[in-house]
């Protein structure tokens, strides 16, 4: 298999940009998911994909990765400590 990946110059804003506007687009296609939508189920799982590659190759500060809300949400209410 031939590595199709191309190199883009983007900076940490531009990848949190994306980064956004991809998780609404999961948001929209989880809605269409769920009314039936086999072509948004296929979209929505490959778009899960994307993002945890990118959550992966994301360059680490050196500081511990921030909590996302949902995490903080799920912490709390659900008993468990804050440490990731």
């Amino acid at each position: 298999m031939l590595d199709d990946r191309t190199t883009v110059d983007l900076t940490a804003h531009d990848l949190d940009m994306i980064e956004q506007a991809l998780q609404t687009q999961k948001k929209i296609l989880a809605v269409e998911s769920r009314a039936g939508g086999s072509t948004a189920r296929t979209r929505l799982n490959d778009l899960k994909g994307l993002l945890r590659r990118l959550d992966q190759q994301r360059p680490e500060d050196g500081a511990a990765k921030a909590m996302t809300l949902g995490q903080m949400a799920r912490a709390f209410f659900g008993g468990h400590s804050c440490a990731t």
